[in-house]
C-alpha cells in the first residue's frame, strides 16, 4: 500500500473504555496516522500527549474535558470543527458524532461505528437523553442531523452482526463486521472459587440490579465491581451476599475473573468487551441472550443464555450452569479470534482492498 496521509477521528477523549481500546489499536496499525478529538482530558489519558491530539474549540471551554456529555448542543459544531483538509484517509471511531465530521473533497471516510446513537435511536434501553429538559426536542434534530451526516461515510465497519443490522435499519447503510480488539487476560486460577461476578459502568441499562437480585435469591455470593451513577440504588436493594468492589485494575480484574464462577451479563451490549476478557481467563458467561454476547456465548459450551431480561430467567440460566461442565481450554480458545493482533490484521487489509 503506498503511504497515505492518514487521520484517526476519536469523538473525545476523556476517559477510558472499549472505543478507547480500538483508537489504540487503529495507532497501533497505522503509526504515522495524526489523531483528532473533539475534547482532550491530559489527566485522565496522559498516554495519548505523545500523539499530540489536534482537538477543538471545546478544549478551551470550561469544564468540557470532564462534563462533555452535559453540553450535547456544542458538541455537534465541535466534530465539524476539525480541520482534516489534506488527508487522503480518515478512519473515524464513532458511537455518537464521529462520523459527522467534514469530510474534505477526494479522501476517503471509513467509519467504525460502535453502534448508531443509541440514545437517540434506542431510547427505550437508553433514556439519558428524552428523561432530560427538552430532550425530546433535541432527539428528534439529532436524529435528522445523523442521518444527513452519515452520508459522507464511504465505508461502514462495525464490532457485530447486531450493530450491522441496526446500522441497515436506522440509516440503510451496508457495513463490514470487524470485531474489535480486546485486551485478553491471563488468569493463574486453576479452580473457580465460591463467588458469581457483574463487572462494568453501573447504569441503567447494564441491569445489575438482576444479577443482585437473581443471586441474592439463590443465596449466591456475588462481587460487583465498577462504578457509575447507578452505585446508591444498587446498593439500596443489596444484601450481605453481595459485595461492591468499587473500580478495579486490569490486575484485579484478571484474577477476580479468574477466580469466579461465572460472569454475569445481564445487559444488552452493541458487542460486550467484558465477556471476552472472562472467557480469556477460562471463565464461563452468564449473558443476556441478545446484542454482541448472543454472537459468541455458545449454550453449555463457553456460558448459559438466558433469553428474558427479568429475575426469573436468570435464575433459571444460573441453575441450569450449576449442572453443566465447562472445559476451560475451549472457554479460552474461543476468547482468542477477538485479540488485538486480529483486529489490526483484518483493519489494515481492509484498507488495503478499498
Amino acid at each position: 500500500m503506498k503511504a497515505k496521509k492518514i487521520a484517526i477521528v476519536a469523538e473525545w477523549l476523556t476517559s477510558r473504555g472499549g472505543a478507547e481500546y480500538v483508537v489504540d489499536s487503529l495507532l497501533e496499525a497505522f503509526p504515522e496516522a495524526d489523531l483528532f478529538t473533539t475534547v482532550f482530558n491530559e489527566k485522565k489519558l496522559p498516554e495519548y500527549i505523545k500523539r499530540n491530539p489536534k482537538t477543538s474549540f471545546l478544549q478551551s471551554v470550561p469544564f468540557s474535558r470532564s462534563k462533555h456529555q452535559s453540553i450535547p448542543p456544542l458538541l455537534l459544531p465541535a466534530i465539524k470543527s476539525l480541520n482534516l483538509e489534506g488527508y487522503d484517509l480518515i478512519i473515524s471511531s464513532s458511537s455518537a458524532i464521529g462520523k459527522g465530521i467534514n469530510k474534505p473533497e477526494n479522501s476517503v471516510h471509513v467509519c467504525y461505528c460502535h453502534t448508531p446513537m443509541r440514545y437517540a435511536w434506542q431510547s427505550e434501553i437508553d433514556d439519558r437523553l428524552v428523561s432530560k429538559p427538552f430532550g425530546r426536542f433535541f432527539l428528534e434534530y439529532l436524529k435528522r442531523w445523523d442521518i444527513r451526516n452519515n452520508k459522507d461515510v464511504d465505508f461502514f465497519l462495525t464490532n457485530s452482526k447486531t450493530v450491522q443490522k441496526r446500522i441497515k435499519k436506522f440509516y440503510g447503510r451496508s457495513s463490514t463486521v470487524i470485531y474489535p480488539p480486546v485486551n485478553l487476560l491471563q488468569s493463574k486460577q486453576s479452580k473457580p472459587g465460591n463467588y458469581f461476578i457483574s463487572l462494568g459502568r453501573l447504569i441503567p441499562y447494564k441491569r445489575t440490579d438482576l444479577a443482585i437480585l437473581s443471586c441474592q435469591k439463590l443465596g449466591q455470593k456475588l462481587l460487583v465491581a465498577g462504578d457509575g451513577e447507578d452505585l446508591s440504588s444498587l446498593e439500596k436493594i443489596a444484601t450481605k451476599p453481595t459485595k461492591f468492589l468499587g473500580r478495579i485494575s486490569s490486575e484485579q480484574k484478571a484474577q477476580y475473573l479468574g477466580s469466579a464462577k461465572a460472569l454475569i451479563f445481564p445487559g444488552e451490549e452493541d458487542f460486550g468487551i467484558v465477556p471476552i476478557e472472562a472467557l480469556s481467563c477460562g471463565t464461563p458467561v452468564i449473558a443476556y441472550a441478545k446484542g454482541g454476547a448472543s454472537e459468541y456465548i455458545i449454550n453449555r459450551k463457553n456460558g448459559i443464555l438466558f433469553k428474558e431480561q427479568n429475575v426469573e430467567s436468570l435464575i433459571e440460566a444460573i441453575e441450569k450452569f450449576s449442572k453443566t461442565k465447562f472445559d476451560k481450554k475451549y472457554i479460552i480458545k474461543s476468547a482468542q479470534k477477538f485479540a488485538k493482533e486480529c483486529f489490526k490484521k483484518e483493519i489494515k487489509e481492509f484498507i488495503e482492498r478499498i
